[in-house]
């Protein structure tokens, strides 16, 4: 009798777990369903969202944010970040100078969903590395070398900073500042400047 007993509490046991199976799978998948409607953006980003093919003219901020489980979130920098070029640039007199530059810049937050539709999340590439290139040769065209080596390297800085920011800021880009970081002059004219 204490057996059967025994064997008794033990099937009420196992059907009990069995039959509280189908509970918690169904707590954990509709957990799992529940999450799809949350995306989380990193700090220094924004999340761009695109609906089969429709960018959503508003960007999503950094934490956590409400999506459609359908659409692609496509996560966009807008930290600071640096472009470095070395370059062979032409003088006014027609020497050829190596100048290492750089530009800081970075991604526009509101105008984030505009960029990833018109140009795409290489925006650097395609958009701000070749005019960068064009207006440092175009200001560094219109002075003599030794001025990349004196005072006026600021001016120049500040003028192709002007410039830049006039070409990429209407496409969603904002050029901080762009510091020259070295100027190669051709040995002649670095050895007469040091004279001098």
């Amino acid at each position: 009798r204490t057996a059967k007993k025994t064997a008794n509490r033990e099937y009420g046991a196992v059907a009990q777990a069995v039959g509280g199976a189908p509970l918690v799978v169904a707590i954990a998948a509709g957990a799992v369903a529940l999450l799809q409607f949350f995306t989380v953006i990193p700090a220094g980003h924004v999340g761009v969202v695109d609906f089969f093919g429709s960018v959503s003219p508003t960007s999503l901020k950094s934490g956590i944010n409400l999506r459609n489980p359908f659409a692609r979130i496509v996560e966009m920098s807008v930290k600071t970040e640096e472009l470095k070029e070395t370059m062979d640039v032409p003088s006014k007199e027609g020497l050829t100078v190596q100048l290492e530059i750089s530009a800081l810049f970075h991604l526009n937050p509101e105008r984030a969903p505009e960029v990833y539709r018109t140009i795409g999340p290489n925006y650097t590439e395609i958009i701000l590395q070749p005019q960068f290139r064009s207006v440092a040769r175009g200001v560094t065209a219109g002075y003599e070398a030794r001025a990349l080596y004196t005072s006026e390297r600021e001016v120049l800085a500040r003028l192709i900073l002007a410039d830049l920011q006039k070409l990429v800021e209407p496409r969603g880009i904002t050029v901080e500042s762009t510091p020259l970081r070295q100027v190669g002059l051709p040995k002649g004219l670095t050895q007469a400047i040091e004279e001098k």
